[in-house]
């Protein structure tokens, strides 16, 4: 797995360009091991039982889940690798944690209505407004 996250990256970083400038902000001076653009909608606010979704966190995971599980892609998801079983999306809101998404893009998120580029890393994620 470890070679094919490793070479999803590398195609991922040589496909978008990196948000440079953000990156000397937050302090992402490591290479992601992936990075994916999405769509939050209102179906990313909910879980698969129908309760409302609060953190940024679980909202990302649900849209990984959407994507991956219940083929539920938001026409401008893009498919991504890392995050195709329930245990790797179970990832998501600890790394959301432990990284970066400013208030603007954390809201607009929680609305359902966003359109945000995710950096992973390990063990954090970065998530900024395409």
């Amino acid at each position: 797995m470890k070679k094919t996250v490793l070479a999803m990256a590398a195609m991922a970083a040589a496909a978008m360009p990196m948000a440079a400038q953000a990156g000397d902000d937050w302090g992402m001076h490591d290479d992601p091991i992936g990075v994916y653009r999405t769509v939050i909608s209102p179906q990313d606010t909910v879980n698969s039982s129908g309760n409302r979704l609060s953190s940024v966190g679980a909202i990302l995971r649900q849209d990984r889940a959407n994507m991956h599980r219940f083929g539920r892609a938001d026409a401008g998801d893009q498919y991504e690798d890392m995050f195709l079983s329930s245990a790797s999306r179970a990832l998501i809101p600890g790394w959301v944690s432990n990284g970066y998404v400013d208030g603007q893009t954390a809201a607009a998120i929680r609305g359902g209505r966003a359109y945000v580029t995710v950096y992973v890393y390990e063990g954090r994620i970065e998530v900024v407004s395409s």
